[in-house]
């Protein structure tokens, strides 16, 4: 990666007009670290529903406040019925708070009580108006004889009015920051100094946003501030045996903290028996003669051996783990025997049973020429090798015959 992939960078992108025609334009584009610190900075949020309680009686006081209002100005509160343009009004409040009603076409009408039990037992069981078919017979059914009209006018106010009032709305309620994570495969490969250029002063612990020494940098490309907040994580991975901690550039290694990821041994999936022996063992016996021949860093690790049974196995020797020591090795099979056994590397028979009567190398003045012709050679025994036996060599690996 560049810094121009990873924090910003000039990008080209193709635009095509209404005709059909392609030009190529170039804009700003954030990279990956860019953002995923934007997405880092948002404040998280949870949305909570809150209910407003409003009730019967809530709704009986408002209508009996708003009468007493209109009273006191001489004005008289209008309940529709369901017969068009005609209604009841509110022309009084007993000394028991209940509405004293009359037909708005005449003064000299019979006036109709409404009350407050009544009224509550009747909301209680139609708190929705629009399912009566019958409104007397099934008013009677619930408070007995009444001017079913006079309560219907009422209720449907005081439904209206519940319907309108209980409302829920949304709170958004600030939540700590959720930590985010950025993990960098193979962190090693690149370089790191360049590819974070001069935000790499600004991972560090005590210069991320919030913190006392926080900083903040303007980017060359889109000129904006920029900051990196304390909940990002960047996590790298990197395999010591291809390039040791020590030939990291300066400026990461003092910026990160190095964890050891060795082999674990312990691992259920390594516990299987190969060949009289647990998969863990025979890992664990290769990466002590690693470790003495070369160093620590180039233990191999368990996944070579997760899972495998005594056939699977065989594909993880030859077509990983020889391999890989070849590699170790720079193909000194000597050192590669020592690991294996001689189950696996044995001298070369070629050059052992072919001796040449004068002399094995081409006519050549070189110092020293019959050294090399007394050297051993040796090679990997493979599985189509006469007398080869796997489960042998397995148990010659483990000083076992």
């Amino acid at each position: 990666m560049t810094y121009e992939d990873f924090i910003e960078g000039i990008k080209p992108v193709i635009e095509e007009n209404e005709d059909g025609a392609k030009s190529v334009v170039y804009e700003v584009k954030n990279g990956i670290f860019k953002e995923i610190c934007k997405n880092a900075e948002k404040p998280p949020f949870e949305k909570l529903e809150v209910k407003k309680n409003y009730s019967f009686d809530d709704a009986f006081n408002d209508l009996v406040l708003e009468a007493n209002e209109k009273l006191e100005n001489n004005e008289q509160l209008f309940l529709p019925i369901l017969t068009e343009n005609l209604g009841l009004k509110i022309v009084g409040i007993s000394d028991r708070g209940n509405l004293i009603l009359k037909p708005i076409y005449s003064d000299d009408a019979k006036e109709y009580i409404v009350s407050y039990s009544r009224a509550e037992k009747l909301q209680q069981v139609f708190p929705d108006l629009s399912v009566i078919k019958n409104i007397d017979k099934e008013f009677r059914a619930v408070i007995g004889g009444s001017n079913s009209t006079a309560y219907w006018s009422v209720l449907n106010y005081i439904n209206n009015k519940i319907n309108s009032e209980k409302k829920s709305t949304s709170q958004n309620i600030a939540l700590p920051p959720k930590p985010f994570v950025l993990i960098i495969d193979e962190i090693n490969r690149g370089n790191v100094s360049q590819i974070f250029g001069e935000l790499i002063t600004l991972i560090e612990e005590d210069k991320r946003l919030g913190n006392n020494e926080e900083l903040e940098v303007t980017l060359p490309y889109s000129k904006e501030k920029f900051g990196v907040p304390s909940n990002l994580h960047i996590i790298g991975t990197m395999n010591t045996a291809d390039r040791s901690v020590e030939a990291l550039d300066t400026a990461l290694r003092r910026r990160f903290v190095f964890e050891e990821m060795l082999p674990k041994y312990e691992l259920e999936e390594l516990q299987q028996n190969l060949y009289g022996f647990s998969a863990s063992d025979i890992l664990k016996t290769i990466n002590l003669r690693i470790e003495k021949l070369l160093d620590r860093d180039h233990q191999i690790g368990h996944a070579y051996f997760i899972h495998k049974n005594e056939i699977t196995i065989i594909d993880s020797f030859y077509k990983n783990i020889i391999p890989l020591l070849q590699e170790y090795f720079f193909g000194d099979y000597g050192k590669i025997g020592l690991v294996l056994g001689k189950g696996f590397i044995q001298e070369d028979s070629d050059f052992k049973d072919n001796k040449i009567e004068t002399s094995f190398f081409a006519s050549f003045n070189y110092d020293n020429a019959e050294d090399f012709e007394n050297r051993i050679s040796y090679r990997v025994l493979g599985l189509n090798d006469k007398d080869f036996d796997f489960e042998n060599a397995i148990k010659l690996l483990m000083n076992k015959k």
